[in-house]
């Protein structure tokens, strides 16, 4: 008789795979011997723990054979155990009994081994395929389906609900934010979370439905057999709630979110190239809505959709056709009425919409990353321009730009600020660099790091909307900064809001104290100039004084002895 039995992983159990000869139940009765089979004496025990041939002549005269009794009774006298190797592990355990007391002689042994080296062979192959086939249909990182397997499953699941008159939903699950924890922390961090992600999602779900890795940070989840869309929507919240659970990291914890859009065969589509298309336009529908939440498709999302593609390919090519251009706001001194300062703002004059509104592309730009080579040109423009003024003998005045998250987490960013200031000849004291709250304190020592080389090389550095963000104070304290800039929905109702009134008295106050300046933006009426004159205000911005201006309109603002005066005339 012969038998076949296989290790199993991390276990000293053997279990029988397959059998030929005269067994009479032999199996059946030896195998709650075979849960210990490591750690067994005998033939079965040393074959496996020496990954050596182990031959009993004599079982009758063997006192370490484990099953003895079961063997002699159906007539067994001696047996042989060889190991099956692959890569150097037992793969399997080939075990022989004959009637014959003496029969492995060393003739029989070397035929056994050989037979045994070509099931060696046989089934490195079988594994080696095994390999192949999960590297075909599975994502290496996370385990789950890939493309290949997701499009598979999901055209059986289509195939099956049009038979049944069921419906299959899809769910499209993309990370929010994902791209900034694998930049700050690495791809072996992003990895991690991706793992953990994949372990959460398979928590809320069946398991015949099937998790799948689009790449990156986007998942898909098909969901066969269904019919209504309730079981989607009750999985959807499970997910969001699963996701916003803390995730740790090495010693670091994190809160993430996700963004999910979900769509249905039938009625969202007839195939499932045209399903999958739904559910991730829904998906980024959810991600215009404020991420953190999920959308069901609609036919109006494909139109959103279709103008979001439409206006990021006019982006890409909106520099290269030289259809941005800076419009400047004045900044005012509230004691000297004299222009201080400009911010530097971008406008987009699309060929075909127009003029399109800074909240809609800028968003676009930080997402698909044209920011950095759009951010760019605002620096060499705004620098260009202010040297411009002051080679026409125009008062002398700082320009500010805004700072994008993007541009300030890359590397090269002092570099990219040190050649636009020396290839245009502007002094760096000249220069403005408006960064908001929530960016310096995204990854504080950083950012601290980062400010350090940008305050040594003279440019002026500016907290804008503060109050609106993480509002630490420490960081005032820590950070090379040179001012303050009230946000506008603090300044807007002072006269009206008692607590706005507070906050912006109470950030006046906090950056005199740190010997800071403070500017207030959004200022409107005669009521906020007094008011922030009275609290001892160095600066306002906003329409009171002039809206945002072309180039040329602003030089006629910066001829003036007092912008203050002229608009005290103008408002009266």
């Amino acid at each position: 008789m012969a038998w076949v039995g296989v290790p199993e992983a991390g276990t000293n159990e053997l279990s029988p795979v397959a059998q030929a000869g005269f067994d009479g139940g032999y199996l059946r009765e030896v195998v709650p011997l075979l849960r210990d089979a490591g750690e067994d004496r005998g033939a079965l025990g040393q074959a496996l723990r020496r990954k050596k041939t182990v031959v009993v002549n004599d079982l009758k005269a063997d006192p370490n054979v484990a099953c003895k009794k079961a063997a002699l009774a159906r007539g067994y006298r001696s047996m042989a155990s060889l190991p099956v190797l692959v890569d150097g592990r037992v793969a399997a355990l080939f075990v022989l009994y004959s009637a014959q007391t003496g029969f492995f002689d060393g003739d029989e042994l070397a035929l056994l081994k050989h037979l045994a080296g070509h099931i060696s062979l046989a089934l490195k192959c079988f594994e080696k395929e095994e390999k192949l086939n999960h590297l075909a249909y599975y994502d290496v990182l996370t385990k789950s389906a890939n493309r290949s397997l997701l499009r598979d499953r999901l055209t059986l699941a289509i195939a099956n609900a049009g038979r049944h008159g069921r419906q299959v939903a899809v769910i499209s699950v993309d990370i929010d934010n994902f791209k900034y924890i694998n930049n700050s922390l690495g791809h072996k961090a992003g990895d991690q979370l991706l793992k953990s992600v994949t372990e959460r999602l398979g928590s809320c779900v069946r398991d015949g439905d099937t998790i799948a890795r689009q790449g990156g940070d986007e998942f898909v989840i098909v969901l066969p057999d269904q019919v209504s869309d309730e079981h989607a929507s009750q999985v959807i919240k499970r997910i969001l709630a699963a996701i916003a659970q803390p995730i740790s990291i090495g010693e670091r914890e994190f809160n993430i979110t996700c963004s999910i859009g979900a769509s249905f065969y039938p009625q969202d589509g007839s195939d499932g190239e045209t399903i999958l298309k739904n559910a991730d336009a829904a998906m980024y529908g959810a991600k215009e809505l404020g991420r953190n939440t999920f959308q069901f498709y609609a036919k109006e999302i494909d139109a959103k959709i279709n103008e979001r593609l439409m206006l990021e390919n006019s982006l890409r090519r909106a520099v290269e056709r030289e259809e941005f251009l800076l419009q400047y706001q004045p900044q005012i001194h509230l004691n000297r009425g004299k222009i201080t300062g400009a911010e530097a703002l971008i406008r987009w004059q699309h060929p075909e919409l127009g003029m399109v509104s800074p909240d809609k592309f800028i968003p676009l730009a930080e997402e698909t990353g044209l920011i950095e080579p759009i951010g760019e040109w605002v620096l060499r423009t705004a620098c260009a321009q202010n040297k411009a003024w002051q080679d026409a003998r125009l008062p002398a005045i700082t320009v500010s730009i805004n700072l994008s998250a993007r541009q300030f987490r890359h590397k090269g960013l002092a570099e990219t600020i040190a050649r636009a200031l020396r290839e245009t000849g502007l002094k760096a004291e000249c220069l403005g660099l408006e960064l908001t709250e929530s960016l310096v304190m995204h990854n504080a020592a950083a950012g601290a790091l980062m400010l350090g080389n940008l305050k040594q090389m003279g440019v002026k550095l500016s907290i804008d909307d503060f109050g609106t963000g993480y509002s630490s104070l420490s960081y005032l304290r820590r950070f090379p900064i040179d001012e303050l800039k009230i946000d506008q929905s603090f300044v807007r109702d002072v006269m009206t809001d008692p607590d706005d009134a507070i906050i912006a008295k109470a950030i006046i106050a906090l950056a005199h104290g740190l010997n800071l300046r403070v500017t207030a933006e959004g200022v409107e009426t005669k009521e906020h100039i007094d008011f922030l004159q009275g609290r001892r205000c160095d600066q306002a911005q906003g329409f009171y004084f002039s809206k945002p201006l072309h180039s040329r309109e602003f030089e006629e603002l910066l001829q003036q002895k007092s912008l203050m005066e002229t608009t005290d005339r103008r408002t009266h």
